[in-house]
């Protein structure tokens, strides 16, 4: 895999990280198979390949990923809650305020941030409008 790595065209890359994955997710080692799903998934996201994206998906529920997607990041990824909890911080609502406006607790507000920061690929609070604002124009 080291020379596919240092390969211009990823694809075959993603292959072999899916192939391999199912090697090992058969033999047991579903831990290291899902590692090597979601670097599949991510590589296949990023060349914006549909079909391997998709197989990289379908390989990461074998092994208990019950919602693939959540390890891309972008629009799709986020779900209705995280994303209404992720506007409102962003127009500047305390998570106290949020989480009386969506009769939620404060711990969930907090969760679907944590959330939505993974996926968009930021770090906090100070970055969710640009990262919203990005996400919006791209999808």
């Amino acid at each position: 895999m080291r020379i596919l790595r240092q390969s211009p065209d990823a694809r075959d890359l993603i292959s072999a990280l899916l192939s391999h994955g199912r090697q090992l997710a058969a033999s047991g080692w579903r831990t290291q198979a899902r590692e090597h799903y979601q670097e599949a998934a991510r590589l296949a996201e990023r060349l914006g390949s549909v079909r391997l994206r998709i197989d990289a998906e379908r390989d990461l529920r074998t092994v208990g990923v019950r919602r693939p997607s959540a390890s891309f990041t972008g629009s799709e990824s986020l779900t209705g809650s995280e994303r209404r909890v992720a506007e409102l911080a962003a127009r500047g609502h305390t998570n106290t305020e949020i989480s009386h406006l969506l009769q939620v607790t404060r711990r969930t507000v907090e969760s679907h941030l944590t959330r939505s920061y993974s996926k968009l690929g930021i770090n906090g609070r100070d970055e969710l409008r640009t990262a919203l604002h990005e996400v919006g124009e791209n999808s």
